[in-house]
């Protein structure tokens, strides 16, 4: 998949349909023919998580609207994966005190 053909098809922002500015649509990483976009239009201020996989000669993609800044998005994509034994203790960690945890997020938006 030639990047042309990806950042037609990253034309428009789906929030305000205003056509985004080329250089507002990065190339964060690809493997094989599935290629990672940050959109960011200039128009409503919004930003996209685009991922464009190309199979069989079609081509599909699913964005994901974020707050994340383009250079936020690279340290993230760039960052080490969670491990299988984090994502456990997390669990373990919300399963034991999800309560209290979530008081205290109700607490602090008061």
């Amino acid at each position: 998949m030639d990047q042309p053909h990806s950042e037609r098809l990253l034309a428009h922002c789906p929030l305000c349909h205003t056509a985004y500015d080329a250089t507002r649509v990065r190339l964060l990483g690809e493997y094989g023919s599935t290629r990672l976009f940050h959109c960011s239009c200039q128009s409503c201020g919004q930003s996209v998580l685009a991922v464009v996989l190309e199979s069989n000669g079609s081509v599909s993609s699913v964005g994901l609207v974020t707050d994340l800044e383009i250079e936020d998005a690279l340290r993230f994509t760039n960052a080490d994966s969670v491990s299988s034994d984090e994502c456990i203790a997390v669990h373990r960690l919300m399963e034991r005190g999800s309560l209290a945890f979530c008081k205290g997020l109700l607490d602090k938006n008061a």
